[in-house]
């Protein structure tokens, strides 16, 4: 099962001006415990993880991988070394090393050690801590050392587990002259059979430095640059654009600056970027066919430039597709740009030509277009429809270069599909034209017929089949003579249907 490492972290007061990947570097030498005057071999040999050593008169250990141990309990945090104390009744252990330089006064340190325990049960909270003096503490006995750590461990919870390394941290604002690290037990001791063992390793002081470096000048505008304002313990970084980053990517020429907040200080710091050869020849460009485009060198270029085709002309021509780049050099700078032309044909439609149909045809318009976006004027869904209603539709194709346009016209006739009547009839019950009655083509439907005698009265109507008249009015025959008629009916166009009527007169012969 995989676990998380803990972390204990200690806002202690050690301040100076702030820290990023700049930082002047650990004060703790050795610090890792990778460095031995001679291998390890047995317990108590802390004096060989030079310049560390033992300042009482207990016995800490110093174990490396040169020599694998079984007291070696758990792999170094990091590296190949690492330090074990021994914490018992009026037995405490320490381990003491001078800094690489003395502290300054009022400046902000950061410190850091991780620790674990084969025994967290046992393990005594608030015990351990680094004490930071001008001098070296000593003693002849093994008891406890009589100081008052700047840092002290009050966050390790009682829940921490076994053998897993735990991050111990805080800062330390300096007194000026502490030149001495004490790692130990300053509070208390364990009681009878309450002894315990403690792992120590990657001990570091680091000074609280900003430093973005120094101003600078990038080679070509592709160049870019990475700030980093990473500080120990910040609590809040902010850049000159609002942005919350520990780093900052630079892309152009400018002013940047950082504010880093931490529990110590407030730290701030400024750089300039400058860009040699800062130069564009544009975006890419989408030209129609037919048009030119004329690059040019920026203005007081080097003598030393070349473009993609190794011409070195201040000005080129572009008549073509294709990617199009220039090369400058200026001592050891070397800077390139490039864009990509692209050339447009002009759009094509066809919708093809008018068409002229009868009753129920339809007709399925297929477009024949090319270099553009096709879309319909009535903004129809579909690139193929069928159509079967007279009227004219309208289609547009569209790119970067101009936009043509088509229309096809859709057109429904008679087509010789008409309504046929006689002109007289006879119903005479002879069997023979007795009844009138209409004749028509399959795509006209009758809706109704209306008869009505020379003085334009209404004598005879029906508005479901068959349409036919038998000469009566109210059962009783209608004298000879000539009369009027009115069809109303609906002819067929494509998918839908036209209403239309019809009128004439028919003589009526007895």
């Amino acid at each position: 099962m995989v676990r998380k490492a803990g972390r204990i972290v200690f806002w202690l007061v050690v301040c100076l001006p702030g820290i990023g990947m700049a930082q002047r570097g650990n004060l703790v030498p050795n610090g890792g415990f990778e460095e031995y005057r001679t291998c390890p071999r047995q317990d108590n040999l802390l004096g060989e993880a030079a310049p560390w050593y033992n300042p009482n008169g207990a016995t800490p250990d110093f174990y490396h991988q040169c020599f694998p141990t079984v007291q070696m309990e758990l792999p170094p945090h990091s590296g190949q070394g690492l330090a074990r104390l021994f914490l018992d009744v009026s037995w405490a252990e320490y381990l003491q090393t001078p800094l690489k330089k003395p502290l300054v006064a009022d400046e902000c340190y950061f410190f850091e050690l991780y620790v674990a325990t084969p025994t967290p049960g046992k393990y005594l909270t608030g015990t351990l801590g680094a004490y930071f003096s001008e001098k070296p503490l000593t003693a002849p006995e093994k008891g406890l050392l009589t100081a008052d750590p700047q840092i002290l461990d009050n966050a390790i919870s009682p829940s921490i587990l076994q053998l897993h390394w735990e991050r111990v941290s805080g800062y330390l604002k300096a007194k000026g002259g502490e030149q001495y690290l004490t790692l130990g037990s300053f509070k208390r001791l364990p009681v009878f059979l309450g002894y315990y063992y403690l792992f120590i390793d990657d001990v570091s002081l680091l000074p609280i430095e900003l430093n973005l470096g120094n101003d600078t000048t990038l080679c070509g505008r592709q160049s870019t640059l990475r700030l980093d304002a990473t500080t120990p313990g910040a609590t809040e970084y902010r850049w000159q654009d609002g942005s919350t980053s520990p780093t900052l990517l630079v892309s152009k020429p400018g002013t940047y600056s950082v504010i880093v907040t931490t529990p110590c200080k407030v730290l701030r710091d400024t750089l300039t970027v400058d860009y040699a050869l800062d130069f564009d020849l544009g975006r890419d460009t989408t030209l129609c066919e037919g048009q030119t485009l004329t690059l040019t060198t920026p203005p007081d270029v080097p003598p030393t430039f070349r473009w993609q085709d190794g011409s070195t002309s201040p000005t080129q021509t572009v008549r073509q597709a294709g990617l199009y780049s220039l090369r400058i050099e200026q001592a050891s700078c070397i800077a390139t740009d490039s864009l990509q032309i692209r050339y447009v044909l002009p759009p094509r439609l066809d919708l093809g030509r008018d068409q002229r149909l009868c009753g129920a045809e339809v007709f399925t318009i297929r477009p024949d277009f090319a270099e553009g976006k096709f879309s319909w004027q009535d903004q129809s869904p579909d690139l193929i429809r069928t159509v079967g209603q007279s009227g004219q539709f309208r289609a547009t194709v569209s790119n970067d270069c101009a936009t043509v346009s088509d229309t096809i016209a859709i057109s429904y006739g008679d087509c010789g599909c008409v309504i046929q009547t006689p002109d007289s009839f006879t119903p005479n019950a002879d069997g023979q034209n007795d009844r009138f009655e209409l004749m028509a083509c399959g795509d006209i439907t009758v809706t109704s017929l209306s008869v009505f005698d020379r003085w334009g009265e209404l004598i005879f109507y029906s508005d479901q089949p068959p349409f036919e008249w038998n000469g009566t009015y109210h059962g009783r025959t209608c004298p000879a003579g000539v009369y009027g008629w009115l069809v109303h009916y609906q002819r067929k166009q494509g998918t839908s249907a036209v209403h239309e009527q019809k009128r004439g007169a028919l003589s009526l012969i007895r």
